[in-house]
């Protein structure tokens, strides 16, 4: 393969990054400089940009799986709330009417103390960790004790 001389003019600190990359690799600055002069213009090529395009359809392709698993996996949360709730309707007794008012009230209390928990959780979900332990010793979101919050509203 035959070479054409080529006279270059680089700035000092580029002229001497090449020299200290020429001398790390042992190699000739001239070797260097056409490297880099190839990796340019194979960049700008079509087939650089095809390979590019190919790279970025599989990473939209596989983001676009894993939005299809988030969906898919939302909607199964979402029967699966939507089953609980109608099987614990349909299994629990309908309330006498002497004892509605009170059931009503107690029903605001709690669920109350449930939006209350459910947006300490949503704002600082690290805080939401012992949520569980909250609710099995009768706390609220706030730390009050259960039997002082629901006092006369059982």
């Amino acid at each position: 393969m035959s070479r054409a001389p080529v006279k270059t003019y680089l700035d000092e600190g580029l002229a001497a990054a090449v020299s200290r990359l020429a001398a790390v690799q042992n190699r000739s600055e001239s070797a260097i400089i056409a490297d880099a002069v190839r990796a340019r213009f194979a960049s700008s090529s079509e087939a650089a940009g095809k390979a590019d395009g190919e790279t970025q359809k599989r990473q939209l392709n596989r983001l676009e799986a894993r939005f299809d698993r988030l969906i898919w996996d939302l909607t199964q949360t979402k029967q699966a709330m939507l089953l609980f709730v109608r099987v614990w309707l349909e299994h629990n007794p309908p309330l006498d009417p002497e004892i509605e008012d009170s059931a009503g009230a107690s029903a605001e209390a709690r669920f109350e103390r449930f939006l209350d928990l459910l947006s300490q959780r949503l704002i600082a979900p690290e805080a939401g960790d012992d949520l569980l332990d909250r609710l099995e010793f009768g706390e609220t979101a706030n730390g009050h004790d259960r039997a002082k919050a629901g006092a006369g509203n059982s």
